[in-house]
């Protein structure tokens, strides 16, 4: 910061599972390129998490599931519905212990139907979790789909926002992205998950998502995935439409190209792995009031995500109040959390 005093930081990207979920996790992650990132035993071990919080100068940590909710729930063994129940039980038992240090996901099981529906009422209400977790993808399955349109309503009507995290990527980009003559890429981080949600937002504008549900807040990682990058894009896409609606090349009722730049400000994303010059773009683009602290922890070590995010901040040329909106404020609102 400019004036060299950091704000309390609201972190609005961090995980946790429960032991019974993790340690199977574990063991079917051996081997594997991110195997080692699951290793720290802060991923089941709140005490220990708060430690590094309180270490860290994080204020408030947002806990969900990462990128492996399902995986860990098939090398434990069971179904996706026990499963779930399983990690908000678990979840809900962290935030009581840890109130105004913890803000709780409900996990949701998206095949899980009116059932999959029930349990996660159960977690917003029962247990007062105050976030939803989703993926950007489910093999496949996108989040414009209709199914996931009564977990937005469910969203709006407790007023607590949808955090959708990157699948690795579509099953069809898995060689392009792992293999070459030369020996694995390893671009699974670098590259597959940005483009996952860059495919999942764009797929969430165009069906009409944000236009029907105005009230749901959706946080995404890492910037938006190349979202901020793509106004242009999508302008030219429309201006293109247009101009063949008026040559008569293409009929007026053909599907119109929507405006990527009409749907800024209408989701949020956070600062996770990502350099200044970046974080300047989003803020340009989708506003500094959209624009969250994340550090991925304990994926990536709490401390690293933090001086990280403090370096590429330094570099981005915001103001010192523009820094703390990100670190703090914007976390603090978006959470619900007091003051």
């Amino acid at each position: 910061m400019d004036q060299g005093v950091t704000p309390p930081i609201f972190d609005c990207h961090a995980h946790y599972f429960p032991e019974s979920l993790m340690v199977p996790l574990r063991r079917a992650a051996a081997g594997k390129e991110y195997g080692p990132n699951l290793q720290s035993s802060t991923w089941d071990h709140m005490d220990e998490q708060l430690a590094q919080l309180d270490a860290c100068g994080v204020a408030c940590s947002a806990m969900t599931y990462s990128a492996f909710l399902e995986m860990a729930i098939g090398a434990a063994g069971l179904s996706r519905s026990e499963g779930v129940r399983i990690a908000n039980d678990a979840m809900a038992e962290a935030q009581a212990c840890y109130p105004g240090r913890i803000v709780g996901a409900a996990a949701f099981d998206a095949e899980g139907g009116k059932g999959g529906l029930a349990e996660l009422r159960r977690a917003l209400d029962s247990l007062g979790m105050r976030i939803i977790h989703m993926m950007t993808s489910y093999d496949g399955l996108y989040p414009d789909d209709p199914r996931f349109w009564p977990v937005y309503e469910m969203a709006a009507e407790y007023n607590v926002p949808v955090f959708v995290h990157p699948f690795a990527s579509p099953a069809n980009w898995e060689q392009l992205m792992h293999r070459s003559a030369q020996g694995p890429l390893l671009l699974r981080g670098q590259v597959g998950m940005l483009l996952d949600t860059t495919l999942c937002i764009g797929r969430l504008v165009q069906s009409g998502v944000f236009d029907r549900f105005p009230q749901t807040k959706f946080l995404f990682c890492q910037l938006g995935g190349f979202i901020p990058f793509l106004a242009g894009r999508f302008d030219s896409a429309y201006l293109m439409h247009r101009y063949y609606v008026e040559q008569g090349k293409i009929p007026a009722s053909a599907p119109v190209p929507a405006r990527l730049r009409d749907y800024f400000g209408r989701f949020w994303v956070d600062i996770h792995a990502v350099d200044g010059a970046s974080i300047a773009c989003a803020v340009r683009q989708v506003g500094i009031d959209r624009v969250v602290m994340g550090t991925d922890a304990p994926y990536r070590p709490l401390e690293m995500g933090v001086r990280l995010a403090m370096e590429a901040l330094a570099e981005s040329g915001l103001t010192a109040e523009e820094q703390r909106r990100i670190l703090c404020d914007n976390g603090r609102a978006l959470l619900g959390v007091e003051p």
